[in-house]
């Protein structure tokens, strides 16, 4: 054989499987998850639903897992409304910018605090004052990717799976299926490939028995034009008005 198209030869099967190994290269799964934070990030109003579970390691004071259906509607920059019910009642989260309303439909219990403030501001001072953040909150922030990474040392990619297959596997949203480790829990997400936009999490806690919260998402829309009474309340009739305690004053409480 020709030393020269022998040469070549090698050349080209050497160019050849270097290009079918790019090609099968995995998708990167920290790009993939900045694309769909991306996508939300660049949404001014959007709304969905999601089913939640959280096991009985993450609630205070309770030993039963808490299920509930929640809602959410979102126009930025500082309006959010997340309705949630499960067998333990209907309570909603209600915030028009200056005013945060926390509503408890089956003890008919509601507290307004004012809090004249973005989303993001809403959720780091509830955070910091009192102890919590508003249903799924970290889809709604005006940065989602910095608050997934802030809590995520690293993030993988676990291949294509489909979510909500029926019967033979029939039917589903394909996704891309991502593994996030943290200090304080392990996640998976499913992200829709046609969509890029949460189909599923799956958060399991660093503590006794591993406790979860899982969520499946629904009906996501991102055209739709939320009306003002969404982020208004009227308090029902009879309806008590409480305080909101803040962290300090319930570990106060607690010492006595």
């Amino acid at each position: 054989m020709n030393p020269t198209l022998s040469k070549s030869l090698l050349t080209f099967g050497l160019l050849a499987a270097s290009v079918l190994q790019a090609s099968a290269a995995e998708p990167n799964g920290d790009q993939i998850l900045r694309q769909m934070c991306a996508k939300l990030a660049a949404t001014q109003s959007f709304s969905f639903e999601a089913t939640r579970g959280i096991d009985a390691g993450l609630i205070a004071g309770q030993n039963i897992q808490a299920e509930a259906r929640v809602s959410v509607s979102v126009q930025r920059p500082n309006r959010i409304a997340a309705h949630g019910v499960g067998k333990a009642g209907s309570r909603r989260v209600i915030f028009d910018g200056r005013t945060l309303t926390m509503v408890d439909e089956k003890k008919n219990l509601y507290a307004t605090v004012p809090m004249r403030t973005t989303i993001d501001g809403l959720v780091n001072q509830l955070d910091e004052k009192y102890g919590f953040t508003p249903p799924l909150a970290e889809f709604a922030v005006s940065n989602p990717y910095s608050e997934f990474r802030s809590e995520a040392q690293s993030v993988s990619y676990r291949g294509k799976e489909k979510i909500g297959a029926g019967f033979l596997g029939l039917g589903g949203v394909e996704c891309y299926h991502l593994g996030l480790k943290g200090k304080a829990a392990d996640a998976e997400l499913w992200i829709g490939v046609a969509d890029q936009l949460p189909r599923k999490l799956v958060a399991t806690f660093h503590r006794k028995g591993n406790p979860q919260v899982r969520v499946a998402f629904s009906t996501w829309n991102l055209a739709t034009r939320p009306a003002a009474a969404e982020f208004a309340f009227t308090p029902a009739k009879g309806a008590m008005k409480i305080d909101m305690w803040t962290t300090a004053k319930m570990q106060a409480t607690l010492k006595h």
